[in-house]
């Protein structure tokens, strides 16, 4: 586990998350969960020991400035300083949008051909297996609420922040075109979701 990326999980979650139980969700997390040496996916971004942790921190970041610079005067587009409540909302739905993939995760013996020899050889490798299977954002809803209150916008953000991934959507996307028209906070967490898959952890894997 990279402790100072836990640690620096810790200090966010304690200064700006101050809501009832929020206490109670953090104990879960680190008590019940292996949220903080989990990986976030089998393959691609974040596919090792604590990838779950560093791309929910990245997440974190992303949206902070794209809240920034969306809430900014657009006469003095300098930085706004966000309010405590937006503060808040955006360590919430960021540090916990992906909880859904706590305990799915496992390592196991894998068979692949190896492109150097052609010959077929072992390796260890992270195979997916869900002991909930209730849908992606609506799973991370499930597991949240059972331990702390989110506001409407949150519960919206992280039900739909797989955006045009989200199986709801490809079937028909008008619930999700709807929940974007009630809060902005849907599409920035599905923009700061996709800056952190796809450029963050990319330019950290090269």
């Amino acid at each position: 586990m990279n402790t100072d990326k836990k640690a620096e999980f810790l200090k966010i979650w304690g200064e700006r998350v101050y809501r009832d139980y929020a206490d109670a969700m953090l104990d879960w997390l680190e008590q019940e969960t292996d949220f903080f040496t989990a990986p976030s996916s089998t393959k691609y971004h974040g596919a090792h020991p604590g990838g779950l942790l560093i791309h929910s921190l990245n997440v974190y970041y992303r949206l902070r400035n794209i809240a920034i610079r969306d809430l900014a005067d657009k006469e003095d587009p300098g930085k706004c300083r966000l309010s405590e409540e937006q503060e808040e909302t955006v360590a919430v739905i960021a540090l916990l949008h992906d909880v859904c993939k706590v305990g799915c995760y496992h390592m196991e013996t894998k068979r692949r051909k190896n492109p150097e020899t052609g010959r077929w050889e072992d390796y260890e490798g992270y195979t997916y297996k869900d002991p909930l299977p209730l849908g992606h954002g609506e799973k991370s809803l499930y597991l949240i609420q059972r331990h702390m209150v989110l506001l409407p916008e949150e519960a919206l953000a992280i039900r739909w922040h797989m955006g045009a991934y989200d199986d709801a959507a490809k079937a028909d996307s008008r619930a999700m075109a709807a929940a974007m028209a009630a809060s902005p906070w849907v599409w920035r967490l599905q923009e700061a979701d996709m800056c952190a898959a796809w450029i963050d952890e990319r330019e950290a894997g090269q």
